[in-house]
């Protein structure tokens, strides 16, 4: 694959995006809220023997350093639940909340809030005048919270025998994903995260960093917002931000945390290893037609999920697909031109870098008015297809007078036998039904996903050991920066291009 269908500057359109979601905490961050709502079989007397008994309720969780510890009420010789709100702050909550019910030979205490977390895990440091009557442990995962917010269940208690039906527990998660946060200098980001060594630059840098307290390592990415003295849109930034952070996909880049100082933008993201498709492609070359259907199984995916929610990502390109070649996984970056699908702001639409663009947009770019919507995606899904099998460009082989933007416009191209007399039939017609110059006659991602092309090879693994250490050494022999393309293999917004609302 070539350099010059590569690192094109990216047209970015403004996206509109209203933000309906509950306020942060005091600190900024995001909350989790876990709140009892009732219990059934909770047969207290059996629990805690005869005569009058005091218990406690712990919560704490593993994902960060917050622990209460509350009184339960007794009223009419019965045992209840707290109806108190547990509140922890946390912009990435996965792993797993614990709750101890505790026999307390003391009077009851108030809740205790903000114990270190260790006293509530480490068994071996549980207090002599507490007894451990029965435990219940609550999973929690980011993605799960972020699609749905709010969680009603029910959850079974262990360590209390019964002849009866399991005693239970039903609670609610709530979770406000609110991780923006302006703080003063880069000093407070470095109280959270220790900031490592650097693993991209470019118009932007990302430094590897660790969470001081879940020891969790994420990558940091630091956008300047001036960029050799001009300004970076604020606007089109923040709708960027505010986007992302409603996404929870596995074949998408997760963004946990903005924060924000005088001069900087500081994304936490998800540390994704490998590297983008291009460079794959740059040392590999073609790629054979099984890892091409695998890739693509997944990417479908992404978009599915995107296009479901009325996103349309607008940049699909080799740089925003970020391989974890050992791992077998695709991830899709680079929100800077998504839009949210709206007929009246769609009209006349310019979004995306060139090579990749759609025959609508080329013709929005010589002032026309036309509809821009999720078939623009699919577009250059057929564009990356031709590339990965052959290594040109569809609208680049066919050598006449005509420009490469008249030609893509045409939607004129062929399958030179050279390049492509082995490749099977289905993956000729996948890229047929992409590449229509009529959007209403292209084909779905829904219909994408059982085309034939990717239902029977979209299987095994993408790389062969031999190629993921071709790319390794490949990688190691190569500068550690490319600007053309941000030279980051967690570019999470990519190139920030010319904007047209």
């Amino acid at each position: 694959m070539g350099n010059k269908w590569s690192a094109t500057t990216s047209f970015t359109s403004e996206i509109n995006d209203s933000d309906d979601g509950e306020p942060p905490d005091e600190n900024g961050e995001s909350t989790l809220t876990l709140t009892f709502l009732d219990s059934k079989n909770f047969a207290m007397e059996n629990v805690l023997g005869s005569g009058k008994r005091h218990a406690l309720i712990r919560v704490a969780n593993n994902f960060n350093n917050q622990t209460y510890t509350k009184p339960l009420k007794y009223d009419a010789g019965e045992w209840h639940m707290p109806s108190k709100k547990f509140v922890f702050s946390s912009n990435d909550p996965e792993g797993e909340v614990k709750i101890s019910l505790l026999r307390n030979e003391l009077p009851p205490l108030p809740a205790l809030p903000n114990c270190p977390a260790e006293c509530a895990f480490d068994s071996s440091r549980q207090h002599k005048e507490k007894v451990v009557l029965a435990r219940l442990t609550i999973p929690v995962s980011l993605s799960e919270l972020k699609n749905q917010k709010h969680i009603d269940r029910w959850y079974k208690v262990d360590g209390i025998e019964t002849t009866g039906d399991v005693p239970q527990v039903r609670i609610v998660m709530d979770f406000c994903f609110r991780p923006c946060r302006l703080v003063s200098s880069c000093n407070s980001l470095n109280e959270k995260y220790d900031i490592e060594d650097t693993i991209g630059t470019g118009v932007s840098v990302v430094k590897r960093a660790v969470n001081k307290c879940t020891k969790k390592v994420y990558a940091v990415k630091f956008l300047e917002k001036q960029v050799k003295g001009q300004p970076i849109p604020r606007s089109s930034l923040e709708k960027e931000v505010e986007l992302l952070k409603s996404l929870s996909h596995p074949n998408i880049v997760q963004l946990y945390e903005s924060i924000e100082s005088k001069e900087t933008f500081y994304l936490v993201m998800e540390l994704v290893k490998g590297s983008d498709l291009f460079d794959i492609t740059d040392i590999l070359g073609t790629l054979r037609s099984s890892s091409v259907a695998t890739l693509l199984a997944q990417l479908l995916s992404a978009l599915s999920y995107l296009h479901s929610r009325g996103i349309v990502h607008h940049d699909i390109k080799p740089e925003n697909l970020i391989i974890d070649y050992k791992n077998n996984t695709l991830k899709l970056t680079d929100f800077g031109s998504a839009k949210i699908v709206n007929t009246k702001t769609d009209e006349g639409a310019v979004a995306g870098t060139l090579n990749y663009m759609a025959p609508e947009v080329l013709l929005n770019m010589r002032g026309g008015r036309h509809s821009c919507d999720r078939s623009v995606d699919v577009w250059s899904i057929g564009i990356i297809t031709y590339l990965m099998i052959s290594g040109l460009h569809p609208f680049d082989c066919l050598k006449n007078s005509q420009n490469i933007i008249n030609r893509i416009i045409s939607g004129k191209f062929d399958f030179p036998s050279a390049q492509w007399e082995k490749v099977s039939k289905d993956c000729k017609d996948f890229i047929k039904r992409c590449l229509v110059v009529d959007p209403k006659k292209r084909a779905t991602v829904a219909e994408l996903l059982k085309h034939p092309f990717i239902a029977k090879q979209a299987n095994g693994p993408i790389f062969t050991e031999e190629e993921c250490e071709r790319i390794d050494r490949e990688k190691l022999s190569r500068s550690s920066s490319r600007s053309t393309s941000m030279g980051s293999l967690l570019g999470l917004f990519g190139n920030n291009g010319v904007s047209r609302s």
